[in-house]
């Protein structure tokens, strides 16, 4: 085997490492952001620690993702929020659209572009017709980076808003 073969064998092998681990990133900030989406929501809807606590784990856990974003626009529209958090609401729409697309879909190769960009091609299967989507690794990185900054910062202070006084006054 020439060298030639070996070098693009390794470069495939990097090239799908490399969009695995991007989309574990992009699922890991998806479980994150699920969770934060149920806490502020239970905070918000809660009167105290129990109740909050109960809504949390027993009730809004139950309703569909786009059920739980939902709710939370409306949330967010009623108390003013979406002025002060604008992207929140379309990044999770993105972020679980995108989840939803990589775990019904099935990896069939990846493509390289000219410019150097890679692309991942995808197969999903619905009431038995076969849909080929690529996704180029710039929007799985661009997502993950903007799901990271909504999960983790901007959820965070949406949750201390949404917490009554009495989770403050330790009541």
């Amino acid at each position: 085997m020439d060298g030639k073969g070996v070098g693009s064998l390794l470069s495939s092998v990097i090239d799908k490492a490399g969009f695995a681990v991007a989309m574990h990133d992009l699922l890991g900030h998806a479980v994150t952001a699920e969770v934060m989406m149920n806490s502020v929501i239970s905070a918000r809807l809660g009167r105290d620690l129990g109740e909050i606590t109960l809504l949390e784990t027993k009730a809004i856990s139950q309703l569909s993702v786009n059920a739980r974003i939902s709710l939370l626009e409306e949330i967010m529209q009623s108390e003013g929020w979406d002025y002060d958090f604008p992207f929140v609401i379309p990044v999770l729409r993105a972020l679980f659209s995108m989840r939803n697309k990589l775990a019904h879909s099935l990896a069939y190769g990846l493509e390289a572009s000219e410019a150097g960009g890679m692309t991942a091609v995808r197969w999903s299967f619905r009431r038995g017709a076969v849909t080929e989507e690529t996704i180029p690794i710039e929007t799985i990185m661009g997502l993950a980076r903007s799901a990271e900054a909504v999960a983790m910062v901007e959820m965070s202070f949406l949750h201390v808003r949404a917490l009554p006084a009495s989770y403050w006054m330790a009541e």
